[in-house]
């Protein structure tokens, strides 16, 4: 039995939390699915009451990296601008600027974080 099956029986019917699972499944990508469980407990603790949709829009919103830097390149690229490409080029081999820029997304509640050894899990807010 998987993290959020036995954590979504805590809230939610067997039947309910089946089928969830069951759409989870056939549209979110594996890698979010192993997102979502990091961030599951938290979630349910904050909101148990919360709509299958939106655990699924969650999940969506979720993406995994080797390491800070990894993520805020990512992040600053994607926006495919001069000024963009200029933040993720000053991230490179630079813990402070990743550490300043980290911090400012978190205190903004842009996203949310969990770091576990390689594994850098981002759920964007």
């Amino acid at each position: 039995m998987n993290i959020i099956k036995n954590t979504l029986y805590k809230y939610w019917s067997k039947e309910k939390t089946d089928k969830f699972y069951e759409t989870l499944e056939s549209t979110v990508l594996v890698y979010k699915i192993e997102c979502l469980e990091k961030f599951i407990e938290e979630i349910l603790k904050e909101n148990p009451e919360i709509k299958r949709n939106e655990l699924l829009k969650y999940a969506q919103n979720m993406d995994a990296f080797s390491n800070a830097e990894e993520f805020l390149i990512d992040f600053f690229k994607c926006t495919r601008t001069a000024d963009g490409d200029a933040v993720a080029a000053r991230l490179e081999d630079n813990p402070a600027e990743v550490e300043r820029f980290l911090t400012a997304l978190l205190v903004s509640k842009k996203i949310r974080i969990k770091e576990n050894g390689n594994e850098f899990i981002v759920w964007y807010i």
